[in-house]
This record gives C-alpha cells, sequence and structure tokens, in this order.
C-alpha cells in the first residue's frame, strides 16, 4: 500500500492541519479541566508502516479518540431481585462500566468516539457509551492523554498526529441495553475481569490503587 501521491505543498497543509486539530483538542480539554497529564510519544515508522498508519488515521480524517472510565457508586445499585440470595444485598463495592466487542476476546472501556466540528470529545465520549450501552454518565475529569506523533524514517515528508483521551466519568441514569451490531456484551464489574485492554487494564489498577 502506497501513500496517495501528493504535491510538497499538499503534504505541508495536511500536516499542519493534522497537527493544529489535535493541539486545539489537547487545548479546549485543558481549559474545562483542571488537571490534563499529556504523554508525548514519537514514532518513526519504515515506508511501509507509514503507510498503514497514514491510510488508517490521516487518510480518514481521524485525530482523536475517547473512551470512559464510568463507575457507578455501589450503593446505588437498585434493589435485588426476589430470586436474588440475600447475601448479595451486602456486596456495595464500587462498580466499572466494561464492553466486550464484537469480535473481540478482551474487555475494554466504552466510548470510542472522535468528536467533530460541533461536538467535543467528552460530548462524543458520552454520546457513544449512552448509544453502545444505554447508559447516561457524567464526565468528571480526565485520566490520561496520549499524543502520538509517527513519521517516515526515510526523506520522504509527512506526519500525522493522533490522540486518545482515557475520560473519567461517573453513572448518571440508565439500565445496559446492549448495541449488538457492536457488542457482544457490557456488564458492570466489581473487579477487574481477568481479559481486558492494556490501556484499561492500566486505569483499573490506579481505581483499585486509590481505593485501598
Amino acid at each position: 500500500m502506497e501513500v496517495p501521491e501528493q504535491t510538497e505543498t499538499d503534504v505541508d497543509i495536511a500536516d499542519k492541519i493534522n497537527e493544529q486539530n489535535v493541539k486545539g483538542r489537547i487545548d479546549r480539554l485543558e481549559a474545562s479541566y483542571d488537571d490534563v497529564p499529556v504523554t508525548e510519544e514519537t514514532f518513526e515508522l519504515s515506508p511501509e508502516e507509514y503507510s498503514e498508519v497514514y491510510s488508517a488515521t490521516k487518510g480518514t480524517g481521524y485525530d482523536g479518540n475517547s473512551v470512559v472510565f464510568v463507575t457507578r457508586d455501589g450503593d446505588s445499585l437498585p434493589g435485588l431481585s426476589e430470586n436474588i440470595p440475600e447475601q448479595a444485598a451486602h456486596d456495595t463495592r464500587d462498580r466499572v462500566l466494561m464492553v466486550l466487542g464484537r469480535g473481540a476476546d478482551l474487555w475494554a472501556l466504552p466510548g470510542d468516539g472522535n468528536g467533530g466540528q460541533y461536538e467535543s470529545l467528552q460530548e462524543a465520549a458520552v454520546r457513544r457509551v449512552h448509544e453502545q450501552t444505554g447508559v447516561r454518565c457524567t464526565i468528571t475529569g480526565v485520566e490520561e492523554v496520549f499524543h502520538r506523533k509517527y513519521y517516515p524514517d526515510s526523506d520522504a515528508d509527512g506526519s500525522v498526529h493522533t490522540l486518545d483521551v482515557y475520560f473519567q466519568a461517573e453513572y448518571r441514569k440508565g439500565s445496559l441495553d446492549v448495541d449488538e451490531s457492536e457488542l457482544t456484551g457490557a456488564a458492570w464489574f466489581a473487579e477487574p475481569p481477568k481479559q481486558l485492554t492494556e490501556g484499561a487494564e492500566q486505569i483499573w489498577q490506579r481505581f483499585v490503587d486509590g481505593g485501598e
């Protein structure tokens, strides 16, 4: 797969727009929340690898993505069904919302929203959580932001900037109603499942450590 043929001017303009979009999103997050930890990572890729990243990201207009670590106070759970053992009433641990994508074998955080011209990353994330799971949540902060920069390790010009945002949120209302066109399942976990994505695992660990 080859990078689409472009003039030097086209490359310069596209690069600047992509980079400015990412930096603008970070600026808006920092204006909205007190603490926005940003990790910058730079990658030099072979022409083949860069071509794949280009096609998967800048080639489709992608410059940001967001997922949400949604927690629910265990005391807010609904009353028990008469078919549930009474001892379950004493389990009031906080829960975290996780999803299992179609064809996936790792539990992940819901969201997967990239926003647009009239929608912020946090608005997109909240919307996508509801679309995927039926749950309404409220963003309370930013857990982590990854600003990744990709360059070809050759004389060719070009760069791709991407943004991955992990939001913190609290449950507001709603019951699980899985969008089966996207997910195999969704559930509230009091303890992290054994198989989950690396990013979700890291945030889960901070959540567990913070609760000790």
